[in-house]
């Protein structure tokens, strides 16, 4: 047995405790005396001290692009988890659009054949949609996908969203919200131009149509919302019962159209980069405690696919820096970072329903991050871990830092090491 030592998140209260840890990796019971429960001790076979450290649940990213099979050279599944487990990310879920498209049992299967053993974390798998026969023969597999992944800016989407009917109600169903109607022609160079073809109102009218597929039952999650107004929209609908949830970006939170380098290829992604008052709507929603979850949308790109802005690939690398990037962003508007950390953890264990996953609790797996908030840093391209090496991050100063990792109560990540290889497709 294992004892990890620390000050962690118990209820509301920052508090210095033992955390029991059973050799199947599951929390058996958490402690303050470090005097007290002399029997447990006895059977302890380690004891990890995070000193002036804090222990956070292991973070689920529910969006990213590990390019798995099909496009290798940009990012693949050793690459990516190594990246994940650097910003205490413990599980993942990978979107379907690989080469070939994951969307029918053969896809599915060849996926989960190639990175059989790959993975340093843990992970889930997306289906892109498919007809409802078709998502509902995926369901025989085991482990099954959780997840299916909707864009509507693809029009063969939305006119199957709109016209199918009887789609199995076993999965989470992730919209891109984006309607394809509502599009302008065109290429554009920069991100205000972006912007016009790409406009908010295709946001808010594409979230509308996800908002009805939630009124016919199904549970529905929409991704990387990327304005004020359609998260208020969502909000409104969860106010009405609806099983709809959304989450947030970093780079929606981060960055806004007036303060960046507008032709930069590092910026462009879908949705847009946004105004800076959908930007500031976005963080006050989040600070009033009304955003779901936080993922990256981790979308990696080989460097000559991101030289310039015409050209570029769509599409943001990020999972690596995560959690610091979050919580300098915390610190720097003053939010509580209790109830941020749930955005991470918790609350994407609920949305895609992974049980004993995303809080430290009696009975949970023993997924622990070990974290330094007073760390302050500068990220640099030269000790990324992606095989995407450029990032709209690179020299920006942020703080805290994750030490160590602990997957299902084993100690993977320490220091920069790799230490085991355990991660399984839950």
């Amino acid at each position: 047995m294992l004892i990890v030592r620390g000050k962690t998140l118990i209820g509301k209260f920052w508090s210095r405790v033992n955390i029991l840890v059973s050799d199947s990796g599951f929390i058996v019971k958490i402690f303050k005396s470090d005097m007290a429960n002399r029997y447990y001790y006895s059977k302890v076979d380690a004891i990890y001290n995070a000193e002036d450290r804090i222990i956070l649940p292991g973070l689920i990213d529910g969006h990213v692009h590990f390019r798995e099979p099909g496009q290798t050279y940009k990012e693949n599944f050793e690459s990516g988890s190594k990246c994940a487990l650097a910003s205490g990310v413990v599980v993942v879920g990978d979107m379907p659009n690989n080469v070939p498209e994951t969307k029918d049992m053969d896809t599915y299967r060849n996926k989960m054949k190639s990175i059989e053993g790959k993975s340093y974390i843990d992970f889930f798998l997306y289906v892109a949609l498919n007809r409802p026969e078709e998502l509902k023969k995926l369901l025989s597999s085991n482990p099954a996908p959780r997840a299916v992944k909707v864009f509507l800016s693809n029009k063969r989407h939305l006119d199957m969203i709109l016209r199918e009917k009887d789609f199995p109600d076993d999965y989470v169903y992730v919209f891109h919200a984006e309607h394809s109607d509502f599009f302008q022609s065109g290429e554009a160079k920069n991100v205000h131009e972006l912007n016009f073809m790409r406009p908010e109102k295709a946001e808010i009218e594409a979230v509308k149509v996800a908002i009805h597929f939630a009124e016919r039952g199904y549970r529905t999650h929409i991704t990387h919302v990327s304005t004020g107004d359609a998260a208020n929209l969502i909000i409104n609908a969860k106010m009405r019962g609806l099983k709809i949830t959304f989450d947030v970006t970093p780079h929606h939170l981060i960055f806004y159209r007036e303060a960046i380098d507008s032709y930069s290829p590092l910026l462009k992604v879908l949705p847009p980069i946004r105004s800076k008052n959908q930007r500031d709507k976005l963080i006050s929603i989040l600070r009033r405690g009304d955003v779901d979850a936080i993922f990256t949308d981790h979308a990696p790109h080989a460097v000559g696919e991101k030289e310039d802005f015409l050209h570029a690939e769509y599409g943001i690398q990020s999972l690596q820096y995560l959690l610091p990037l979050i919580f300098s962003l915390v610190v720097k508007t003053h939010m509580d970072f209790r109830k941020i950390i749930r955005l991470l953890s918790k609350n994407p264990a609920k949305i895609f329903s992974i049980s004993k996953r995303g809080w430290i609790k009696v009975g949970n797996c023993a997924d622990l991050v070990i974290f330094d908030p007073k760390r302050r840093w500068i990220i640099d391209p030269d000790f990324c871990l992606s095989k995407s090496r450029a990032s709209p991050y690179d020299g920006m100063f942020v703080r805290g830092f994750v030490d160590a990792v602990f997957l299902r109560g084993n100690l993977v990540y320490e220091n920069g090491y790799f230490i085991k290889k355990i991660g399984k497709h839950i």
